[in-house]
């Protein structure tokens, strides 16, 4: 394949991939933007409980250490008998199942508690319990150790003494259930904005796109009548051409040879771009066997092939393999047609054009490879371009590739360019197979 040198800038993408690609797009920045937002929102939410958890225990922990010097106190009352207490004072207040107070001694001895919360161990890391408010949290809830610290300012310079410890629990369960409900909350309200995103986007897309499709169907119908009525006044002009006299061809200067040339050349563009125009509308789909179709393709263009000593090659050999395929038979030999001749014109004198068939359970692979000097890597999406040449200025009309991968694509399969050096380069295509059944004809 002849290298790109001195090519115009890329084509414009097809409108309706770009209308695809578009909506997915736009899809994904929604489905992003509102996961980032739940996301915050759940965070934001989580961490105000958390907040307002601490704050509230924080406040009956200042309670609970505004009693502490009366639990001392009647922890040591033992004049009489019937006031000795060899345990801790529980007192049983009706409503405090989901809460827990404790109040301990300057030595961390428990003298008193309310409520029935389970609590877990106390953690005693060193000697911080002695002097700092340590936090817990565990399955069943926040809990809050505080040491108790009585100051005393009535000499002449204020003093602190370590009173002794209280210890708060609060049970989370509603808080738990709270975020729970939250969290399908949240995910219901996901599930529903992202698909009325995605189906907003869609009609609004198709909206915008409407106007563009009907110039796209216009400019291929017009492409269609313009092929169709040209090629009747170019009939007539190569009639009128063959009509002439073989001795008035050869008479200077009229250049009859050119100009036979040129009808001929205009000729092909015409059929290329009919068939370009026809690609939408489709046609009837069978089943026959690909490699016979390969097969018919080398017999009739080896003799063209052997002009240059080019061997064409195809493998496996039909005789001993089958490959089913279901589509247009006439497309599809236009298809490996254009690759075919492709790979002729730019292999060198002396060498092999390659026809490579690797089949799958649903996809069969095609690999036409020739010798040819390849392509630069920046250009390996220009050969499918309409018109696209590069530096091979003649001989083609620069339609074929196009052709080829409009075919494909028409087909559900793909046309592209896989290893591309100088000595070889390779065209794949990628079918469906017959049982795949891919088919997209109308």
């Amino acid at each position: 394949m002849a290298s790109a040198t001195g090519s115009p800038s890329p084509l414009p993408p097809d409108p309706l991939r770009l209308k695809q690609r578009l909506l997915l797009q736009g899809g994904g920045f929604a489905l992003l933007l509102l996961t980032a937002f739940s996301g915050s929102l759940y965070w934001g939410i989580v961490q105000q409980r958390e907040d307002d958890q601490r704050t509230e225990l924080g406040q009956i922990a200042a309670g609970a250490a505004a009693q502490l010097p009366l639990v001392l106190h009647e922890a040591k009352e033992v004049e009489s008998p019937l006031k000795f207490r060899s345990t801790p004072t529980s007192l049983a207040i009706a409503g405090l199942d989901q809460q827990r107070l404790q109040w301990f001694d300057r030595a961390g001895r428990l003298q008193g508690e309310q409520g029935h919360l389970a609590l877990p161990p106390l953690r005693r890391p060193g000697d911080r319990w002695r002097s700092e408010a340590q936090w817990q949290r565990w399955p069943g809830g926040l809990s809050l150790w505080q040491p108790v610290v009585t100051r005393n300012t009535a000499g002449p310079t204020a003093t602190a003494s370590l009173s002794g410890y209280v210890r708060v629990a609060r049970s989370d369960q509603a808080s738990r259930r709270d975020l729970q409900r939250l969290q399908k909350g949240v995910l219901l309200g996901w599930v529903v904005t992202v698909l009325a995103a995605l189906l907003v986007g869609r009609r609004m897309l198709r909206s915008a796109f409407a106007p563009l499709q009907q110039q796209l169907e216009a400019l291929q119908r017009f492409t269609a009548d313009a092929s169709h009525e040209l090629r009747h006044p170019l009939t007539a002009m190569r009639t009128l051409l063959a009509a002439v006299p073989e001795p008035e061809r050869q008479r200077p200067p009229f250049p009859w040879q050119e100009l036979d040339r040129l009808s001929r050349a205009m000729g092909e563009q015409l059929d290329d771009l009919l068939l370009l125009a026809r690609q939408e509308q489709g046609e009837g789909s069978q089943h026959f066997d690909l490699l016979e179709l390969l097969e018919d393709l080398i017999d009739r263009y080896g003799p063209q092939a052997a002009q240059r000593s080019i061997r064409l090659r195809l493998s496996p050999d039909p005789a001993s393999s089958k490959q089913p395929i279901s589509g247009h038979p006439e497309q599809l030999q236009r298809l490996f047609t254009n690759l075919l001749l492709n790979a002729i014109r730019h292999s060198p004198e002396g060498g092999t054009v390659s026809v490579e068939v690797t089949p799958s359970p649903q996809r069969l692979r095609v690999a036409v490879v020739d010798g040819g000097p390849g392509i630069a890597a920046g250009e390996r999406e220009r050969v499918f371009e309409r018109y696209w040449r590069g530096s091979d200025q003649g001989g083609h009309s620069g339609l074929g590739l196009a052709i080829a991968r409009s075919i494909a694509q028409r087909h559900g399969g793909e046309l592209r360019l896989g290893e591309s050096q100088p000595g070889r380069c390779v065209l794949l295509v990628e079918l469906p197979t017959a049982r795949a059944n891919f088919m997209t004809f109308s």
